[in-house]
């Protein structure tokens, strides 16, 4: 397990020291949620597992010469040391990347958009707000990155609640569970905002 956290601290420090293309342009959106998944896991903001992005060790080095062609050819872990990453899976991550998929830009690319929704679908299980697990600046390029990729989802928050809270009612709509709530949000000073029934206990 030593040679897979080394080999994944080298890799994320390189995500880290890799320069933005600019701020809001549509390729800039994903590759800064992308890479700010990946420091966020290696933080341990968000669970481990989120690094992986839930793909194939062939198809993240696929993620990465595409939206990081500056860092060259990387060798690729033990598999057994990947599948370790692998198994910490949440166990709504899969439906939640098939919810932002169902709704991806009908023009987008449905690799790339794939790739956001899995990176969107991890950071969603962190515990802190959405844009802040996704590695972005605030709400307001949170809306902007799901206007673009997943416009239809974007509508439906009539209501302007919050991302996460918002995602994870859609996800327990279509699940059929009811009041499906994200991760930590008990531990949320907001939770009112979302939830006025909610009641801290003290």
């Amino acid at each position: 397990m030593t040679a897979t956290v080394t080999r994944r601290e080298q890799m994320v420090a390189q995500f880290m020291c890799a320069p933005a293309r600019g701020s809001l342009a549509t390729e800039s959106f994903a590759r800064r949620t992308i890479s700010g998944v990946m420091r966020n896991a290696q933080a341990g903001e968000l669970p481990l597992f989120a690094w992986t992005l839930g793909l194939a060790q062939p198809a993240l080095l696929e993620v990465v010469a595409t939206h990081f062609p500056e860092l060259g050819v990387l060798e690729p872990m033990p598999e057994q040391d990947y599948e370790i990453l692998m198994r910490g899976a949440p166990p709504l991550f899969t439906d939640m990347v098939g919810l932002l998929m169902n709704h991806g830009a009908a023009e987008s690319d449905r690799r790339h958009t794939e790739w956001l929704a899995r990176a969107i679908a991890a950071a969603a299980m962190g515990e802190r707000h959405l844009w802040q697990d996704a590695g972005l600046s605030d709400r307001a390029e949170l809306s902007s990155l799901l206007a673009q990729h997943f416009p239809a989802l974007h509508a439906r928050n009539t209501q302007n609640l919050k991302w996460k809270r918002f995602l994870f009612g859609e996800l327990g709509a279509l699940l059929g569970i009811e009041d499906l709530r994200p991760p930590g949000c008990g531990k949320c000073e907001q939770i009112a905002l979302c939830f006025p029934e909610y009641k801290r206990q003290d």
